[in-house]
């Protein structure tokens, strides 16, 4: 029976995250303020549709993540992105006058245009997914800084303005955020891609060996690059609700956006190296960081420390990932 347990959990990556999940979810409740009528802050319902609401941003980036690092890439650019999105959608709405639906696509299509890149210049440049995607970090953060001049647009509504059509990134229903439900309905098209149709499984023989995927026939740069595709176009979707959150859209906004959404991915068993991992696992992982960003901040914990912590965290996970890192040792 112990061994078909263990079996199990070695055949099922996700298993991990989702204990640790339930244990951080138990630690937090135990370990939660309590207010002054006696009852947990941390349970209370306002601060769960909190977590939902704010983890859904990270999830869905999280998501374009995962693809790329399956094929053993990297993108550090998505925080950019999405503050290129979220720019864009603003001035779209507001100032180009493009209404909702193709202000939508126009935010849309920057992030593939800006995920295509990095992938073309990875994939035919020959160049690290770490430099190229750290260039376009840097570009998309001040190409947006370029159309907002530097400023933040707020998003208002009314005659000449946003459409109602547009606060549905801020509708409740059910109780649950829109949003979450974009997250959710993301995350289970993307796992059926990758555990039913072929270009998941390109994703991960990639990843495992590439010389052998290109031996076997497969276009390689071109999988690859759909990979960094996806990530922008999923960047550029949480720009969008981000800026619907906020009701404006602020070139600034989405720092620290990629060390969340790695922290996720990583949590949730999938391998830095390539060719290892599972959405689920990484809708775990994303709802982790949540709960501990939540947790911290409830305890007054500043930001810096927080940083430090989820820093830590991706050691450690990556660590525990070496199946025989404590049989080694140091």
């Amino acid at each position: 029976m112990k061994k078909k347990i263990l079996l199990f959990i070695a055949q099922n990556e996700w298993i991990k995250p989702a204990f640790g999940f339930l244990g951080l979810f138990i630690l937090s409740i135990t370990f939660s303020p309590i207010s002054n009528k006696g009852t947990l802050i941390f349970l209370k319902l306002d601060n769960l549709t909190n977590i939902l609401r704010q983890v859904s941003e990270i999830g869905i980036i999280s998501v374009g993540m995962t693809l790329v690092i399956l094929t053993s890439g990297i993108d550090l650019s998505v925080g950019s992105v999405l503050a290129l999105s979220a720019t864009m959608t603003a001035f779209g709405i507001m100032d180009w006058q493009l209404g909702f639906f193709f202000t939508i696509l126009l935010a849309l299509f920057t992030g593939v245009v800006a995920g295509f890149i990095s992938g073309a210049i990875t994939s035919w440049g020959k160049i690290q997914a770490f430099i190229a995607t750290l260039s376009m970090m840097v570009a998309a953060r001040g190409f947006a800084l370029f159309i907002a001049g530097n400023n933040s647009r707020n998003i208002g509504f009314g005659n000449g303005a946003a459409p109602e059509s547009f606060r549905i990134f801020t509708n409740t229903y059910l109780g649950i955020p829109f949003p979450v439900y974009i997250f959710i309905i993301i995350t289970i098209i993307f796992a059926i891609m990758l555990n039913k149709m072929r270009l998941g499984r390109y994703f991960f023989a990639i990843g495992s060996n590439e010389e052998a995927a290109q031996l076997a026939g497969l276009r390689v740069k071109w999988i690859r690059t759909s990979a960094y595709v996806f990530s922008g176009l999923l960047a550029a979707l949480a720009g969008i609700i981000h800026s619907a959150q906020l009701y404006q859209g602020n070139p600034n906004d989405g720092v620290g956006f990629e060390l969340d959404a790695i922290a996720a991915v990583v949590i949730g068993g999938t391998s830095l190296s390539g060719g290892k991992g599972t959405l689920v696992g990484t809708f775990f992982g994303v709802l982790i960081i949540g709960i501990l960003s939540n947790i911290l901040g409830l305890h007054g914990v500043q930001k810096d420390f927080q940083l430090m912590i989820k820093g830590a965290i991706i050691v450690a996970a990556v660590l525990l990932q070496e199946q025989n890192f404590f049989k080694k040792g140091f």
